[in-house]
This record gives C-alpha cells, structure tokens and sequence, in this order.
C-alpha cells in the first residue's frame, strides 16, 4: 500500500517542479520581451479643412502606442488652436481677402524597439510678407510612450549643452546635409530639436532667412553627451527602420501627362456621370468604395495625395487593378499659391512618380488642392480636372442630405466630387449609386467623358 503512495507522491513533486520551472521560464521570457518593443506600423492620418478664412492640411502618424499618439494628436491640436488665433489676430488688424493657411507635414527620423523618431514641419500663412516655417522633432521612448526632452536625452552636466553646440559647429563645418539650403547657424545653448538615430544625434537647425536643415554629430563623438542608457540601447538596435525612399520627393523633368476637360459634360444621347474622389488613399474607406463600385458596376477617377500613396501603396494597386482612374492631387495638399515654380514642379511630379512605383499607371488628371486654379508664377503645361457637383459644407450634414443634394442636380455629363477620407463617404457613395443607377445614369472614369 506504500508503494503506490510513495509513486504518487513522487508524481505530484515532479509535476509541481515542472510546472514551477515552466513558470520561471515563462517569467524570464518576458522580462526579455519586456526590454524591446515591437517595431510599430505606421498609419498616416490626414486633416483637411476649407473655409472661406482658411485652409488646413495637416499629416501625422500614428501608432498602437496611445501615449505617444495622444502626445502627438495635442501637439496637432495646439498647431490648429494657435494658427486659428494668428489668423483671426491678422484678419481684425489688416483688411484682407486672401485665405490664410496652416500646412503641417512630417517625417519619420528613425524607429527601432526603443525610440521612435518623428519631425514636424509647420508652415503658417496669416498675410503679410513673409510665410512662416518651423520645425518640431519629438522623440518617444517606446517602453512607456514618453516624449523625451532635452534634458532627458543628455547627461545631466552644466556643459554638456556647450559641447553639444562645439560638435555640432564642428559637424557644420565638415559635413553638411544637401537636403537643404544653406547658410545655416548654431545658437549656443539652444536645441530644441535634435533628434536620437542609430547613427548618432541629428541636429536641426534653421538659417537667419528661415531655412530648416541639420547636421548630424555622430554616436562615436557624442555618446558622452548622451545618457549612457540610450547609448547601449542604440549601439543594440537592429531592424531599424529608415524612413521610406517613396516618402522622399525627387526633382523629375517632364510635362505633367492629364486629361483636357474641355469637353467634360457634352451632350452624347445617354445619361454618364463620374465620381471623383480627392484626398486618398486610405485603406478602409477606399476599400469600401471598390466594393461599392464592383457592385453597381461602376468606374471611379480617384485623385490621391502622393504622400498617402507612399503608405498605402497596396490600396492605390488595388484601385488600378480593378480598372479606375488614378489622378494626381499633389504631394502633400499644400496651397500651391505660396511656392515658387520649381515647389509646384516637385509636389506634382512627386505624385506622379510615386503612383507610378505603387500602381504602376501614369496619373490620368491633375486635381490641384482646395480646388484652387495653376498660380499664375507657374509656366508648366497642365490641364486641371475640375468638378461640376458638389455638396457644399458636407461636414455638417448627414449622408442622406448630401446625396440628396447631389442627386437632384445630377444630369448628363456631372462630375461629383467626393472626399475619400471621410467615413461618411461610402454610405454617400451607396445612396447616390443605388438612386442615380435607378435613372438611367452610367458611372464612368473622367476621361471617358470626352469620348
């Protein structure tokens, strides 16, 4: 009778170690896993805002970090708040009728399982002379969402601040980043933008006439300046992600290949409209769309921000192996008013380039941003696709009242613009299938409009 009492007393210790083992392994997994963080996918949100006072194009990422998203969408908020001031401010001290506008781009510096890196450029147009343009370069410690500031990344030392400023003097010197334009200076004492990469510490730097550009100063000399912590984690980076070479814009030569819309909405003895859709892609509501279209057998003309595209390059794809039309809606959706011929040149040629790698289709139009008309400094050959049905003020009614709206001014030959970044689009898109199919009406690409 022993026996068995001694055998299952033994089974019983076995197991408890087994499972204590287990235990303890499991543990010191994750306290492994909890040292790195994963490397985050990115989604590009997009702002857009037109008034008659004003216009807002704002992109910025976002990630599955809620901190470090929400760091980022107060930082957008404070953006819109303090330009909304200034242009207010503007408007009661000068008698002006030209919209003013907030245009905020960014960048992404660097990324590994610790830091995540992001610059902002903001421009502000409230009138006058001069366009305003600064930066802001946020860096995020990724074990806990934080934004990390200066005082933070560096070693606390009275003159670690002056070294900082002799390196990177001596950096400006010997190697100097031809992404930008120069001349370029350090303010001593000053650096409120520099930014943490694998390769060392870039610092961002803005020329008396308002130029941004950087230098980098590099890990191996300046690691003394930098907490010794975020040294080893960066000299044990692997994986790193570089910012995308689809998000760079290249000088390309060429004309600009678009439709003429001459002849858009000529009489040809049937009912056709086109939908168009601006501001894309994005990777739900654009789908969302194609089923729509798929089912009422219809052909869209979508024209897309370049700088979407470079992040949703398999939704463009998708839009061009179903059979719709891909136009070109800039760069970045800046007012193009503001920039200089060879600006304008880049923001289009940009689009089209990087529609080109995703799709694999030319850009069949050009739609320029806030609707607006070629700025009269530019020389280049282009025809602009415009639109002859819109629902104005769309973002305070319901999907109902703008398809209605739409719907009963429909006639033969209507181009209807729709906002692709809007979740109310598809059901708008839905309404206005199902009533315009149920008349007689045929969808088809822009171009197909002049045939």
């Amino acid at each position: 009778m022993r026996q068995p009492i001694l055998y299952i007393s033994l089974l019983v210790v076995l197991v408890v170690s087994g499972c204590s083992f287990i235990a303890k392994a499991n543990e010191n997994d994750s306290k492994q896993s909890d040292e790195t963080e994963p490397m985050y996918d990115i989604d590009m949100k997009t702002e857009l805002v037109e008034h008659n006072e004003y216009h807002i194009t704002i992109h910025y990422p976002q990630t599955t970090n809620n901190q470090l998203n929400q760091t980022i969408v107060d930082y957008v908020n404070q953006q819109k708040a303090g330009f909304k001031q200034a242009s207010y401010q503007n408007k009661q001290s000068v008698e002006a009728s030209e919209s003013h506008e907030l245009h905020v781009d960014f960048e992404m510096l660097y990324q590994d399982h610790r830091f995540f890196v992001v610059r902002f450029i903001e421009t502000m147009d409230v009138g006058g002379n001069e366009v305003i343009q600064n930066q802001t370069v946020m860096n995020f410690d990724k074990k806990d969402g934080r934004r990390l500031e200066l005082d933070e990344l560096l070693n606390n030392d009275p003159e670690v601040l002056d070294e900082l400023a002799a390196l990177t003097e001596e950096a400006l010197k010997e190697e100097v980043s031809t992404r930008y334009s120069l001349p370029l200076h350090v303010n001593k004492g000053t650096f409120e933008d520099v930014a943490l990469t694998k390769e060392g510490v870039r610092v961002y730097l803005q020329a008396e006439d308002g130029t941004l550009g950087y230098v980098l100063v590099e890990l191996e000399e300046g690691q003394d300046l930098i907490r010794k912590e975020f040294v080893e984690a960066l000299e044990s980076a692997s994986d790193v992600s570089e910012p995308s070479s689809s998000e760079q814009k290249q000088d390309r030569e060429g004309p600009v290949e678009a439709v003429s819309t001459d002849d858009l909405g000529v009489e040809t003895g049937e009912k056709r409209a086109a939908l168009t859709f601006d501001d894309g892609p994005h990777p739900t509501w654009t789908v969302d769309i194609l089923d729509l279209l798929e089912k009422y057998d219809a052909k869209g003309s979508f024209f897309m921000i370049g700088k979407r595209v470079s992040y949703y390059p398999e939704t463009a794809r998708m839009v061009a192996e179903q059979g719709h039309e891909i136009g070109n809606h800039t760069w970045d959706h800046p007012r193009l008013a503001r920039l200089n011929p060879e600006e304008v040149d880049e923001q289009i040629l940009a689009a089209q380039d990087v529609i080109k790698q995703a799709a694999g289709v030319e850009t069949a139009g050009l739609r320029l941003p806030f609707g607006e008309e070629p700025p009269m400094a530019y020389k280049g050959d282009w025809n602009t696709v415009p639109w002859t049905l819109y629902s104005e003020e769309w973002s305070e009614h319901e999907p109902e009242e703008i398809a209605e709206e739409i719907t009963s001014q429909a006639e033969d030959g209507s181009v209807i613009l729709l906002h692709e970044l809007e979740s109310r689009t598809p059901e708008v898109v839905e309404l206005v299938l199902e009533q315009l199919t149920s008349q007689g009406f045929q969808f088809v690409k822009v171009s197909d409009l002049q045939t």
